[in-house]
């Protein structure tokens, strides 16, 4: 969701300077699509297990050779109908291949943590989360503390080229094949002709970029502006607490979280993105409003906090309206966007593999909500946003390059 979000915004804002915009999407961005009315092609994309059964368990080859060579091919048969003159793609990693094979311009729409460009060193390495399947949470903790976290920063770098490499090597038969010259470059699928990093340096410390990669700010999608029936009647209210699945969320957690707010003194509104439909939501109580999608610049300002598993959209959107955040994450760059949070004071991280329970969530909401520093915090964040519009930096980057 955050992914499609992200590059409708950018169409828009393409279209707006006069531009045709094709899509080309797996089925779990339709919704998104026809919402928007772009036009779009479908293209194979992963079912959703594998989310559940590789990438929320950090397993990270997530492709096969087979795999990839249905997706190359797909792309390439849409290019030849197409023929575009410009591609953008925002984590769909077999694009940059199936661009490079036909030598049409690419440009990758990423984050800083996805890039050779992440200033490790000044942020705390998330670990939790790809070691809670392996070891127990005491060992997790101590590894997490001042010092082997220093040793990790260091040797992290190393860990993250070297799985890469083994991905690239593992699919090189099916690359070659299909005609693609591979570099040694560990990063060389998220980077492209034109790189840009949906970022804030405060947020993400950065190293020096290259001429071709531009840090552009947060994009998040806007949810488009269909409200649902029950919006006026939370329009004026002033004790709202906002959850979301999120586009990669966690049904079990979600539901959780649901119950352990009921007998607050809290309305609740909730939002199951594309982790599930509203119709799943069994639960149901006075205070709590539950739908798909909601616009941010309708329940953004209104909330006094965000509770979501931890994605990089919903994170830079609570921030631009200066709401402080609970994370509660699955994977590692949920938990890496949870851990920048930490690290500005501007949110708390529940870890949901010890035992999430109705009273560690009281507990960081009373936190949240009674120590002013974290709406202050994020606050002097919503400030520093404020400088940036990425969606119209990102098509003004697009337009000077092509």
């Amino acid at each position: 969701m955050a992914h499609t979000g992200r590059l409708v915004m950018i169409a828009r804002e393409l279209e707006k300077k006069g531009f045709e915009v094709v899509f080309g999407a797996g089925t779990d961005a339709l919704d998104i699509l026809k919402r928007e009315k772009f036009h779009y092609h479908l293209l194979p994309e992963f079912e959703r297990s594998v989310y559940e059964e590789k990438l929320k368990r950090h397993n990270p080859f997530i492709y096969s050779r087979r795999l990839i060579e249905k997706f190359v091919k797909a792309e390439l048969a849409l290019y030849k109908k197409e023929k575009p003159n410009v591609i953008v793609y925002d984590w769909r990693l077999s694009v940059k291949v199936s661009a490079t094979i036909t030598g049409i311009p690419v440009v990758s729409v990423t984050n800083v943590d996805a890039s050779p460009y992440y200033d490790i060193s000044r942020i705390r390495f998330p670990l939790q989360t790809p070691l809670a399947n392996v070891l127990p949470a005491r060992v997790i903790s101590l590894l997490c503390s001042k010092y082997p976290h220093k040793f990790m920063r260091r040797v992290a770098p190393v860990v993250i080229s070297s799985i890469f490499l083994m991905e690239i090597i593992r699919l090189s038969p099916a690359l070659i094949r299909l005609g693609f010259r591979l570099s040694r470059d560990p990063y060389q699928f998220f980077l492209g002709d034109l790189t840009l990093l949906c970022d804030i340096p405060e947020f993400r410390p950065v190293k020096k970029l290259p001429k071709n990669v531009k840090m552009i700010g947060p994009i998040s999608w806007d949810g488009g502006n269909k409200l649902p029936a029950w919006a006026k009647k939370i329009s004026n209210l002033k004790n709202i607490i906002y959850v979301t699945a999120a586009g990669t969320g966690d049904k079990n957690t979600f539901f959780k979280t649901l119950v352990y707010l009921k007998n607050t003194d809290y309305t609740i509104v909730a939002t199951t993105g594309n982790t599930l439909k509203p119709s799943e939501v069994k639960i149901s109580y006075p205070s709590l409003y539950v739908t798909d999608y909601l616009p941010g610049d309708f329940i953004m300002p209104k909330a006094k906090l965000v509770i979501f598993p931890g994605g990089n959209s919903t994170a830079y959107q609570a921030l631009t309206y200066g709401v402080p955040q609970i994370c509660i994450p699955f994977h590692i760059d949920q938990e890496d966007n949870a851990n920048n949070l930490e690290r500005l004071k501007c949110g708390i991280t529940i870890n949901p593999f010890t035992n999430f329970s109705n009273a560690m969530l009281l507990s960081a909401i009373g936190r949240i909500l009674v120590e002013k520093e974290y709406k202050n915090n994020a606050e002097r964040l919503k400030n520093v946003l404020a400088n940036y519009s990425g969606a119209k930096k990102a098509a003004e980057e697009i337009v000077n390059f092509i």
